[in-house]
Formats: C-alpha cells, sequence, structure tokens
C-alpha cells in the first residue's frame, strides 16, 4: 500500500508541472502575436501619414560668385636679396706725429660733430722750441737792421768813388743772407705751429664713436689708432647680386630696403667691378636713408622687381582645387543649352603673391572661374551666378 501512494503523488506532480509549462509557452505566443499586430499597425499609419503629405519640390540651383579670367602676356616678381647695413665711412683716428697722450675726451657710444677735438698730444717741447726760433727771429733781424745801415753807408760812399764794389757787393749779400735766415726759421715756427695743431686729433666728420684703444699717459707712435669713429645718419648697405642683375641696375632708380623698422629707400651708389670668386656675385652699394635707431651691421632685405615673360591670368587662392601629379584645377561656369554649368580646368601655379596665383591652363580667356566657395558645387552641376 505505502509503495502505490509515491507512485501515485509522483505522477501527479509529474502531470502538474507539464500543465505549467504549456501555460507559460501559450502567454509568451500570445505576448508576441501582439507586440508584431502593434508593430504592423504603426508601420501602417507611418505609410498613411506619408502619403497624405506632399513631395518636396526640385531644389534650387546654388549660387555661386564668378570672376572674368584676364589673360596677361607677363607678371612681375619680387626677388629678396639679404645684405647688411655699414657706415658708409669709417676711420681709425690717430695722430700723424708721435708724443705723450695727454687727454682723450671721447669714449666709445659718444657722438662728435666734424671737427671736434677728441684727443690731445703733451706740446710742451713744441712750445719751447717755438720760443727759440721767435728768439733767433729777434737776433737776425737786429743784425737784419745793421746789414741794412751798411749796405746805405757803403751805398754813398761808392757813389762818391771812396769804397770800392767788392765792399759794396759784401754788404748786399750780407743783407740777402739774413733775409732768408728770417724766411727760414719763420717756416720753422710755421711747421712747428701745424705740430701743435695737429697734437689736437679732430673729428673728420659727425659721427660715433665705436672703438677707443689709446688712454691717457700712454707715449704712442705716429700712425697709432686712439679711437674709430662711425659716420652717423648715413648708412650703406653692401649686398652680392647675381651678374645679371646688377647689370640692370640704375643710379637714378629708387629701391626698397626692408629692415626691423619697416621699408626704407636706397639709392645705387656703386657697383664694384670683380666678381667673388666664393659666392660668384657682384658687390653692390647702396646708399639707404635710415634713422638713426637702426644699428650699423643690420642684416637687411633688398627687394627687387623682375619681369617674368609668362602667359597667364592671376585667380584667388580659394579657387585653387588641388589636383593630380602636382597640378592645380579651376571650376568655371559655361554656358550648355542656355543654362551655366560647371565645368573643371587644369592650372599651373607659375607664382603665388598674398592671398592670389599666377596661373596658366586649359581655360580660354575671358573664362568666368568660380572665385570662391568651390566645395558646394561639382563638376557638370546647374548653378545660378550671384546678381543675376
Amino acid at each position: 500500500m505505502p509503495s502505490q501512494v509515491t507512485e501515485n503523488k509522483s505522477e501527479n506532480s509529474a502531470a502538474g508541472w507539464s500543465m505549467r509549462h504549456l501555460m507559460r509557452q501559450l502567454a509568451t505566443l500570445v505576448m508576441a502575436i501582439v507586440f508584431l499586430g502593434l508593430a504592423v499597425a504603426g508601420v501602417a499609419a507611418l505609410h498613411i501619414r506619408s502619403a497624405s503629405e506632399p513631395l518636396p519640390g526640385e531644389h534650387p540651383p546654388v549660387s555661386v560668385q564668378t570672376m572674368r579670367l584676364e589673360i596677361q602676356p607677363s607678371y612681375h616678381e619680387t626677388v629678396r636679396y639679404v645684405g647688411r647695413l655699414e657706415a658708409a665711412r669709417q676711420t681709425a683716428l690717430a695722430f700723424e706725429r708721435p708724443g705723450l697722450v695727454t687727454t682723450v675726451r671721447m669714449d666709445e657710444g659718444d657722438r662728435v660733430a666734424a671737427g671736434d677735438v677728441v684727443a690731445m698730444l703733451d706740446t710742451a717741447q713744441l712750445e719751447a722750441s717755438r720760443k727759440q726760433r721767435e728768439a733767433q727771429i729777434r737776433e737776425l733781424e737786429a743784425r737784419l737792421d745793421l746789414a741794412r745801415l751798411t749796405l746805405e753807408r757803403q751805398t754813398k760812399l761808392r757813389e762818391n768813388g771812396w769804397s770800392p764794389e767788392q765792399r759794396f757787393d759784401e754788404a748786399s749779400t750780407a743783407l740777402d743772407e739774413l733775409s732768408a735766415a728770417i724766411d727760414r726759421v719763420k717756416a720753422q715756427i710755421s711747421s712747428i705751429d701745424i705740430d701743435i695743431e695737429k697734437s689736437q686729433l679732430k673729428a673728420p666728420f659727425d659721427g660715433v664713436i665705436a672703438a677707443r684703444s689709446i688712454d691717457e699717459g700712454a707715449v704712442i707712435a705716429a700712425g697709432t689708432p686712439i679711437l674709430t669713429i662711425l659716420e652717423d645718419g648715413h648708412r650703406q648697405l653692401r649686398v652680392g647680386l647675381p651678374p645679371e642683375v646688377a647689370a640692370k641696375l640704375d643710379k637714378a632708380t629708387t629701391y626698397q630696403v626692408q629692415t626691423l623698422a619697416g621699408p626704407v629707400a636706397a639709392r645705387l651708389y656703386a657697383s664694384r667691378p670683380d666678381l667673388q670668386s666664393a659666392t660668384r656675385t657682384v658687390t653692390a652699394l647702396f646708399d639707404v636713408k635710415t634713422g638713426d635707431a637702426t644699428p650699423f651691421g643690420e642684416i637687411v632685405t633688398l627687394l627687387l622687381e623682375r619681369e617674368i615673360d609668362e602667359r597667364g591670368a592671376w585667380v584667388p587662392l580659394a579657387a585653387l582645387q588641388e589636383s593630380d601629379r602636382g597640378l592645380w584645377s579651376l571650376l568655371t561656369v559655361a554656358e550648355k543649352d542656355g543654362k551655366p554649368i560647371v565645368r573643371r580646368e587644369a592650372a599651373e601655379v607659375l607664382h603665388v603673391d598674398g592671398a592670389h596665383a599666377y596661373v596658366r591652363g586649359t581655360f580660354e580667356p575671358g573664362a568666368s572661374v568660380i572665385a570662391n566657395g568651390t566645395n558646394r558645387v561639382v563638376p557638370g552641376q546647374l548653378v545660378a551666378l550671384a546678381g543675376s
């Protein structure tokens, strides 16, 4: 009996589990059918709504701005050559005679005017020599007075026949010798005065002191540099140019030089006839009109214009599109069946100047090129011209 009861319970449990599993499957199937019906109903509603709305019309043509290409036979190119500013005149000041330096009035950076005394030598010995020569002149003048009186007496005696010709000639010769001796001593005094004058070293032109080599108390030889002076307010540009460029320079033409302070005017001063072996260039010198604030030795740029004989046209850089094999392209607008259509033309960039490029290509003279906004259109597209 107990074993039968246990078997009946197991059969009842298996039957209950099967019934619950069947109910869950039926519920899942019902939910899937409901969701599917809702999705079909939503799609149908969208179709009905889209069918009820009107279709959009045809888009209007894109408006573009064009410019006419003007073919030119050549273009001008600005070529830059680097040079150096230097003083037009530079001198190492030195005394012409040896001596003791007693005064050096100027130092590096001081400005001087032409004729200013910048240094002096000791002149005590020269002053003493001058006084000695002056005493000699007084002595000779006294002897000259006596010789003149002697000549006058010999002249009267000769006229009366009381003096021989020899005495008259001796008196006349003595007078001439004393006159010559006085002139010689006066010349010596003039030479001493020149040495005294040259014991003062003067600036030969307006300038600024660049270097000081000697101080007070030094005993120097003739020609020893004391100060180095650079001409102030007048600067010179030294630049190396290709021979063919230097040959075309004109002294009557005003050229432009770019400095740190801005552009300044320059004129050709001279062009050396020799060719520099290291650089194979010709050295050209320009007078540059700069202010005192421009330092000597500044590196500046000489701007020269040259004409390139090449047919082409100027276009904005924004009009260019990159193409294959290093070329560029332009989008132009041409008439097709009475309508403006975009066309692509090949272009080669010859020169770039700021925001414009000089190009040559397959375009025709007077073609209408799209100046900007080329990314909004493609070749073959119908467009509308701005302003039409």
